[in-house]
């Protein structure tokens, strides 16, 4: 007797964390991520970053979600000093949206300015594809890891050619 009600307590414990939808339809959020690194060079000195960005989207269906975007990165090289500074938007696509892990890829594209010491306000389009996977932890909030390649064209694109990144973020979510 205790056996069976064991294992139905364990079978609707994973039936409760399965049966809620992570994201659909109508749904709002408001997503935040940041990171800071160092870098010790040997010979060229030592690169520091601070990077933070913020969204709110709109899923359009189950499945797609639109966003708006704005992000912020701020780099210590050898002490002069970079800031860049960005808008633009964001589509994804998800796969699982009823499940609590739900994997997507999407694409990003956001007007961008850098403010360089040496060479002062350059502008350009930062582009470029991205992968994640969302955990819901409850009913509003979600944790999520993100990979972005972003490239940059424009003025800007003579300052940087392209970055990889591993983001990490929250969302909380609207219905």
């Amino acid at each position: 007797m205790r056996r069976n009600l064991i294992l139905m307590c364990g079978i609707s414990l994973i039936v409760a964390f399965t049966a809620n939808a992570s994201v659909k339809q109508a749904d709002t959020e408001i997503d935040f991520l940041g990171g800071w690194s160092t870098f010790n060079f040997e010979d060229n000195g030592d690169l520091d970053l601070l990077f933070l960005s913020s969204s709110v989207g709109y899923f359009m269906t189950d499945n797609v979600q639109i966003s708006g975007s704005l992000l912020g990165a701020w780099l210590d090289i050898e002490d002069e000093d970079l800031e860049i500074w960005g808008i633009g938007g964001k589509a994804k696509y998800h796969f699982t949206p009823e499940k609590q892990y739900v994997p997507y890829v999407g694409a990003q594209i956001s007007y961008t300015n850098v403010d360089a010491e040496d060479v002062g306000d350059e502008n350009g389009i930062l582009w470029g594809p991205m992968f994640g996977l969302r955990y819901e932890l409850n009913e509003y909030n979600d944790f999520y890891v993100e990979y972005q390649y972003q490239m940059y064209d424009g003025d800007i694109g003579d300052i940087i050619d392209d970055a990889s990144m591993i983001v990490f973020g929250i969302v909380h979510r609207f219905e």
